[in-house]
């Protein structure tokens, strides 16, 4: 026999069935397991590569500043607080460079202070420095180089923890000589440490800043 209307219309009444409900649920349950992780993932890639823009746009108002001003500007970064300081005027040439009061000379101020971890990074997440097994990068990945960067710029070392660019009235950056002196921060996020492998170069000659990724295809940092 058929079933009637009333019949129908019990049977939409009750709706799922227990094993029906359960199934939708653990598919679900399985489809968020994937997703969650990947979507953190991108959410710290982004926030990484926000550091290294940041650090850009920081390091060529510095530059901007020493132009316009005809005066010397500082960039600076610390790298046991994470955070990014521009620090001037200072009096252009060499003996401000070798002054003890370097880079806080009478006179200047801090015109910038901006911590790296605004984006919701924390500070030991943040690691100047090159990836390797002890760091973060995976087992069996390439070994990430050491060397120049495609400009011929070279990591530069920290001084006392920190990392300064200074900036001359003509764009450029000079050393205690007066010959022009090239500049390049690396660091990377510990929790991704081979997708986030980045380096930001300053050309002394013109006071250029560029932006440089690592690249697992060509193991490499590419600009």
């Amino acid at each position: 026999m058929l079933p009637n209307k009333n019949t129908k219309r019990a049977h939409r009444a009750r709706g799922f069935s227990i094993v029906e409900a359960v199934t939708v649920i653990t598919v679900a349950s399985i489809l968020c397991a994937i997703a969650i992780p990947q979507m953190v993932a991108q959410r710290r890639l982004f926030r990484t590569s926000a550091i290294s823009r940041e650090i850009m746009v920081q390091l060529r108002y510095a530059r901007q500043m020493a132009l316009a001003r005809r005066m010397a500007y500082t960039f600076e970064y610390d790298n046991a607080t994470k955070q990014i300081r521009i620090i001037g005027p200072i009096p252009a040439g060499t003996a401000p460079l070798v002054d003890p009061t370097y880079p806080n000379l009478v006179g200047s101020s801090a015109i910038v202070t901006m911590p790296l971890t605004q984006s919701g990074l924390s500070r030991s997440e943040i690691v100047e420095g090159v990836p390797t097994t002890s760091t973060g990068l995976p087992a069996g990945s390439p070994t990430i180089p050491t060397g120049p960067l495609g400009d011929g710029v070279s990591r530069s070392s920290l001084t006392s923890g920190k990392f300064y660019v200074t900036f001359q009235p003509d764009g450029g950056v000079i050393d205690a000589t007066g010959a022009p002196s090239d500049k390049a921060l690396f660091f990377f996020n510990n929790k991704a440490a081979q997708d986030t492998a980045t380096a930001v170069s300053v050309l002394g000659v013109s006071g250029r800043v560029k932006i440089w990724r690592y690249k697992t295809s060509g193991n490499a940092y590419a600009e």
